[in-house]
């Protein structure tokens, strides 16, 4: 069997399998590699995702998830409620914060600047979880690929023709989509 180089400096060997071929060629160049190694090789997505949580991406979640629930509109609800009724004298006590409410209006700004903070940190979470399902995708979808190849292969099954039979099925697919719009 012949061996080829590969970039990452580990012999290929020769690609004897018809099947093996067909993807080689898939590229565009027959160059005894089916596709170039990924640097890393996700298994399971939450267990890649709970390692590279911190305490204070899960504490911003945990913000993130009570500043978007009904209990903080409840909260802040009462809150001002109170506030603007001890502060234009209906509950006993000393005025701190006279009409217009200046105080309040900072606490309110600054809360909203922390909170939208907190908010960017958790989408900046979820869009690394997205990348690590489409990294598992990408993987199922190439193993999928090759073992189709290979069965197609060995039931002597024309690699042309099936392409040919899906981009049929693809252009009639975007037909009936635009039809239907």
């Amino acid at each position: 069997m012949t061996q080829t180089p590969s970039t990452d400096s580990k012999p290929v060997s020769a690609l004897q399998c018809p099947a093996c071929r067909v993807l080689d060629a898939a590229d565009g160049s027959q160059d005894g590699r089916l596709f170039t190694p990924p640097t890393s090789h996700v298994k399971d997505a939450r267990h890649l995702v709970r390692a590279l949580t911190r305490a204070q991406d899960r504490a911003a979640d945990g913000i993130t998830a009570f500043a978007g629930s009904m209990n903080f509109v409840y909260i802040h609800s009462v809150w001002f409620a109170i506030w603007v009724l001890a502060n234009v004298g209906f509950v006993g006590g000393a005025v701190f914060d006279k009409f217009p409410f200046g105080l309040l209006t900072m606490i309110v700004s600054l809360e909203a600047i922390f909170l939208a903070t907190f908010v960017m940190v958790s989408q900046n979470r979820q869009a690394l979880r997205a990348d690590v399902r489409s990294q598992l995708d990408f993987e199922n979808n190439l193993r999928g690929e090759i073992w189709a190849i290979h069965i197609g292969a060995v039931l002597r099954i024309d690699p042309e023709h099936v392409e040919d039979v899906v981009q049929q099925a693809l252009a009639a697919s975007s037909q009936s989509t635009a039809a239907t719009s």
